[in-house]
């Protein structure tokens, strides 16, 4: 009897948040400049470049095909363009019109507003490197991760870490147009050190030492490494997972639901 009467309420409390989760993925789905920079230019971006360069490997990329180099950081562009720009506006957003303060009053409850936000941004985030992956490796032979768990491993603690930076954004942001502002200010530099205008290969000792401590230059690396068939670094990581502990705690410590 008990069981009998727990599995409807369980159900019943599941339901808000699938309507919640549906909402989000429809107003997302209507933003063309999230749809753009986060899904469409990364792929775009990818086919480019693969046409256009060539397939020769090269001394100054450690022996590799350019292609094969540059894919991770191209993986690691829509993650970082979601979680700096997409997430931050969003939520500043909705704490500025006042959305988070009265669902918070609701049997909803503003949390699962910022739980369907972050597992929305983490599904569009893995189709996004999956159609990557698909592209790079049907039409430039790029090659799969042989070590699948550390591939995962990788891009998922660099997508906490990302994910737990953007939320921090929103939290001290007191309008969405700072919150774009910011989290365009710490996007470059953090594609920088990913390899976005400089192959970390073809970085400067200094350079890549700073790269294999930012988030973005950790993941990168350890995706590399798993389409090479090692096992990510520990070190790297090591970096992933104290970034995305810091960042995510901070986030949740200081986070406003209302102004």
């Amino acid at each position: 009897m008990t069981a009998t009467t727990h599995a409807p309420a369980r159900t019943a409390a599941r339901r808000p948040f699938a309507r919640l989760l549906s909402t989000e993925l429809r107003l997302f789905g209507r933003e063309p400049a999230a749809l753009f920079w986060g899904f469409a230019f990364p792929v775009v971006l990818l086919v480019v470049l693969g046409l256009a360069t060539s397939g020769t490997p090269s001394k100054a990329l450690g022996g590799q095909v350019f292609i094969v180099v540059y894919t991770p950081t191209l993986m690691v562009f829509a993650l970082a363009i979601l979680s700096l720009s997409a997430l931050p506006v969003t939520l500043t957003s909705y704490r500025e019109k006042g959305y988070l303060r009265r669902l918070s009053t609701t049997p909803v409850g503003a949390s699962r507003l910022l739980a369907a936000q972050m597992l929305m941004m983490l599904a569009v985030i893995a189709i996004v490197i999956v159609v990557i992956g698909t592209i790079a490796r049907i039409a430039f032979a790029v090659p799969l991760p042989h070590q699948v768990a550390g591939f995962v491993l990788s891009l998922l603690l660099g997508a906490a870490a990302m994910l737990g930076l953007g939320t921090l954004i929103s939290a001290f942001a007191p309008t969405q147009r700072v919150a774009g502002i910011t989290g365009s200010m710490l996007f470059f530099p953090s594609m920088f050190f990913a390899g976005l205008w400089v192959p970390r290969p073809e970085m400067g000792s200094v350079l890549r030492s700073i790269s294999d401590y930012t988030p973005l230059g950790a993941a990168v690396a350890g995706v590399q490494q798993s389409l090479g068939g090692q096992w990510p670094s520990a070190g790297h990581l090591l970096v992933l997972a104290a970034w995305a502990a810091i960042l995510c705690l901070a986030a949740g410590r200081l986070f406003r639901w209302d102004r």
